[in-house]
């Protein structure tokens, strides 16, 4: 699936506006990482995609399919946050099967756990859980639903060479259109870099 943004402006206030027509297209299966530093609007625009936010005006859209008025469930997008809350009285399994809890379908979970490395820690508490298994429970969480669209925010803050090579294992046979967005340099090249501030 192919996502396509197209010139989408969002702003605060009508005085603060923090992302002026930003244009970008990512193919199935390829990685973007967008680049910029912190303040610059790089999570506010993943919040625009996935409909968190409501953007001033442009368009977002999922294999041709305008999504801008979907709700966030429905578009076919999973999203990785900075700081993803967990829930700390469930176990690594349950945390990463609860976006599938309306559905009833966790069959593929252990394959995710399988993917991820967590299977030795699947009925531990998250609570007990070191910061790379946190950060990895996080990833499962967006992936659970097989996203045609991943979105992740700064997802190696601790764990650099441990996540990076496990999230372009699971994109590369997803399928997924992923951007993902970092201030670090270093990390920016996991895929084809774009500079936030030169859209």
């Amino acid at each position: 699936m192919t996502l396509t943004v197209s010139d989408i402006t969002f702003g605060y206030t009508k005085e603060q506006y923090v992302l002026r027509n930003i244009s970008l297209e990512i193919e199935t299966g390829e990685i973007v990482a967008l680049l910029g530093p912190s303040g610059c609007g790089k999570s506010t625009l993943l919040h625009c995609i996935v409909g968190l936010l409501t953007p001033d005006s442009g368009s977002i859209a999922v294999d041709g399919e305008r999504v801008n008025k979907m709700k966030p469930s429905d578009r076919g997008i999973g999203i990785m946050m900075q700081d993803q809350p967990l829930y700390e009285h469930m176990t690594v399994e349950q945390n990463i099967a609860f976006p599938l809890r309306a559905q009833g379908h966790t069959e593929h979970i252990h394959d995710v756990l399988d993917r991820l490395e967590l299977t030795a820690v699947a009925k531990q508490k998250v609570s007990r859980c070191s910061g790379g298994e946190r950060r990895r429970v996080a990833f499962g969480r967006a992936i659970a639903k097989k996203p045609s669209v991943l979105l992740l925010d700064e997802p190696f803050t601790s764990v650099q060479g441990e996540l990076q090579k496990i999230i372009q294992d699971v994109v590369s046979s997803f399928g997924a259109a992923t951007l993902l967005v970092t201030h670090n340099h270093k990390t920016a090249d996991i895929g084809r870099v774009i500079d936030l501030e030169h859209l």
